[in-house]
């Protein structure tokens, strides 16, 4: 173990330096945002990006801007929605595209569709853009989708008041504040109780069972944020979210692995918990080997670090996401990714925990994170067959 946590930190390391030195040398290129404004408008003539804000004016009297250049500071789940906006003298919408976004594609697909930022277009920059209103909500994309309208919104008031000269007057909006990450706060603190109190009597054990199908529930049906390894790839990229409920998962499970190991594996996660519940279904399970087991246990860890590499290196965390939950809590993703939710679903009733035991990064991050704990055995019905005195990076707790 003491290998691969040198071969991974390198790895890290090494592709975190390769990428910031790539990304530097072609930053200077940037979008081509010309390019995109002769497909959106390509019968119109624009000048140069000037002014402040800066702004691209049309032959026609529009303008077209960079909502990034106007309101930085609005951000999505994984960093800004950067949008190019065309807009007329009157202050509404003629055009918009997504220039970029680092949101998980899972969550967001639909937002990125023509047909959805067609409701944008004939928008007055005074419209509230509010989300369940004016604006079509997304299931699961939340955050991602009120970033995208708070930036439509503000950059399109800020330009009608600076270039225009108009005096647009904001209505009141109705958002309130989420406090969607008390939902999974809550469960951590259950979890965790349950935990303490069965390390010192097995009479309890019940505790983690409720404990599992309500990350089942809340982690992965509700809130659809299950602890990622995309998480931890755009905090190297330096790429925080806005939303408390990031910061929550974020804290918690990296807390939760100083103290308890892999608990968030072995109480919160809901793949993790449902795949234990499948192979809890009478179902013979196929003999491994105990030397082939541990060999395959040590896939994970390649995987991980193929990602790592992948990841640092292009600076798109999406290009790592091989993950089976994100694909199946988020009700998205192309015919591999269901192929490998299948795979992972079906061979736990053969092989318990299969998904965690081999192929999942967070669990490699986890164990690889996870300090020693002497006399901590494991009981001849381990949820991850683990051998009577298993290494601590595979005891779920």
């Amino acid at each position: 173990m003491r290998t691969i946590r040198i071969i991974l930190l390198l790895a890290t390391i090494l592709s975190l330096a390769t990428g910031l030195g790539i990304r530097s040398y072609f930053a200077d290129q940037g979008t081509d945002e010309g390019a995109l404004l002769r497909e959106m408008a390509p019968q119109a003539r624009f000048q140069p990006k000037l002014g402040n804000p800066p702004v691209y004016r049309l032959d026609d009297g529009a303008v077209a801007f960079n909502t990034h250049d106007i309101v930085p500071q609005i951000r999505g789940y994984a960093g800004p929605i950067k949008l190019l906006l065309v807009m007329g003298r009157d202050a509404r919408i003629k055009g918009i595209r997504i220039i970029e976004h680092r949101e998980t594609r899972n969550y967001v697909h639909y937002m990125e569709l023509p047909a959805y930022l067609a409701q944008f277009v004939g928008k007055f920059a005074g419209d509230a853009f509010e989300t369940d209103k004016d604006i079509d909500s997304i299931t699961r994309a939340t955050v991602s989708v009120k970033a995208l309208a708070d930036s439509a919104r503000e950059s399109s008031r800020i330009v009608a008041m600076n270039v225009f000269g108009l005096q647009i007057v904001a209505p009141k909006s109705s958002t309130r504040a989420s406090v969607s990450w008390a939902w999974y706060a809550l469960l951590f603190l259950f979890g965790f109780a349950g935990y303490l109190v069965t390390r010192r009597t097995s009479e309890y054990a019940w505790l983690r069972d409720i404990s599992l199908l309500a990350g089942i529930v809340i982690v992965g049906l509700y809130l659809s944020s299950p602890f990622s390894i995309l998480h931890v790839m755009n905090l190297l990229l330096g790429r925080p979210s806005s939303t408390a409920l990031w910061y929550i998962s974020i804290i918690t499970t990296l807390l939760s692995v100083a103290v308890a190991g892999r608990f968030y594996c072995g109480w919160i996660c809901p793949f993790g918990a449902l795949s234990e519940f499948i192979s809890r279904l009478p179902v013979r399970k196929w003999d491994i080997p105990a030397k082939l087991d541990d060999r395959w246990r040590e896939l994970k860890y390649v995987l991980l670090g193929m990602a790592i590499v992948i990841v640092l290196v292009s600076g798109r965390s999406d290009y790592g996401n091989y993950e089976t939950y994100v694909t199946l809590f988020s009700f998205h993703g192309n015919t591999l990714t269901w192929l490998l939710v299948a795979i992972a679903v079906l061979a736990s009733l053969r092989v318990k925990r299969f998904w965690c035991r081999y192929l999942c990064p967070v669990a490699a991050l986890t164990g690889l994170l996870s300090r020693e704990a002497r006399g901590y055995p494991s009981r001849h019905d381990c949820p991850m067959a683990n051998k009577p005195d298993p290494l601590i990076s595979e005891c779920i707790r």
